[in-house]
């Protein structure tokens, strides 16, 4: 039982290592990235999305998550996210 539980980590190696482009949507922009973990701070490169700037993820029949440049965000193709005014002043 140890050799199973073993080789467990070096399946989830292998896993990690056989990464392919992945397509995703910013603010309608198409992107493909080669793996599939980025922080919010790497989205945001990636978009070239402003500091004053908030970023989501669409969340299809559901409530968008705002990404922080901190949060760490697990990637599939097909991923949408989209920006939205970081401070929104009613009547400006």
């Amino acid at each position: 039982m140890n050799q199973a539980a073993e080789q467990q980590p070096t399946n989830e190696q292998h896993h990690d290592k056989e990464q392919h482009p992945i397509s995703i949507q910013i603010d309608r922009v198409h992107y493909t990235v080669e793996t599939a973990t980025m922080t919010g701070e790497q989205l945001r490169q990636l978009g070239s999305i402003p500091a004053d700037r908030d970023l989501f993820r669409v969340v299809p029949g559901g409530t968008d998550i705002k990404i922080a440049p901190t949060d760490t965000v697990q990637l599939k193709s097909g991923d949408r996210f989209f920006t939205a005014p970081g401070q929104i002043n009613p009547g400006a």
